[in-house]
């Protein structure tokens, strides 16, 4: 799946082992409200691209 998601243009993420605690509270809030704002906008903190 990953790779077929790197093909069609998506960036990678990489989520760091120090953050993890900020993934998880960010996927139980998807989770409990169907809410993905906070997930989203982590994951957006997560890309690999050089954003200079």
């Amino acid at each position: 799946m990953t790779g077929a998601l790197i093909q069609a243009g998506f960036e990678l993420i990489n989520i760091p082992y120090a953050r993890q605690e900020e993934f998880n509270v960010a996927l139980d809030e998807l989770f409990r409200t169907d809410d993905g704002t906070k997930l989203i906008s982590f994951l957006t903190t997560c890309t690999l691209v050089d954003k200079r």
